[in-house]
């Protein structure tokens, strides 16, 4: 076993995955299983070259699980919109850098666009208000921050609350248990991000 990780990105080419869930980010629970074989992934280098057929097969066999464990929890999956509009794009993904200090004035500004063209666009591609997706993305980075095990008070101020009781709140109205319980029950698991 691997020690003094953070963690393992495995990359799916998107050809793989329907248009909807293109759409969207998602995090799910990751069983050991799926844990262990991320984790085993790291035997093989980042190579462009041709796979062996051992390679092939256990990458095949992981994007299965991670898609039949996606569908087990599509229910329960914490979805996240994305746009396709390139200045819109820009100002989603920088807010994404850190969305508890993120603004809609810093978007705006970032896309390049009137504070009244943004609106009207973002609206337009995600069917959401640029606060309410704020809102979600800080939420959906909250979910992430607490199931690799930080302090649901830390992660409260990290994503922009000032009261704990208004994260505690918004957490659960949104995801349906509260940080404290959502923690908890990801003890066993890793997030496992979808981009």
């Amino acid at each position: 076993m691997m020690r003094n990780l953070d963690g393992v990105s495995v990359y799916f080419d998107p050809a793989h995955f329907s248009a909807e869930t293109l759409e969207r980010i998602q995090t799910f629970p990751v069983t050991a299983v799926i844990k262990e074989m991320l984790f085993h992934t790291l035997r093989w280098s980042d190579k462009s070259g041709e796979k062996m057929p051992v390679e092939q097969t256990f990458f095949q066999a992981l994007f299965l699980l991670c898609q039949e464990q996606m569908k087990q929890k599509a229910a329960e999956t914490f979805t996240l919109p994305r746009v396709t509009h390139p200045l819109l794009v820009r100002a989603m993904d920088s807010a994404l850098v850190d969305p508890g200090h993120a603004s809609l004035t810093q978007a705006w500004h970032q896309a390049g666009m009137s504070e009244r063209s943004f609106r009207r666009h973002f609206l337009n591609e995600t069917g959401m208000t640029w606060q309410a997706w704020i809102t979600q993305a800080r939420l959906f980075h909250a979910a992430t921050l607490l199931a690799e095990g930080q302090r649901v008070t830390d992660v409260s101020a990290d994503v922009g609350y000032a009261s704990l009781s208004a994260f505690a709140k918004a957490f659960t109205h949104l995801l349906g248990q509260s940080p404290v319980r959502f923690r908890k029950s990801q003890e066993s698991n890793i997030g496992l991000k979808i981009h």
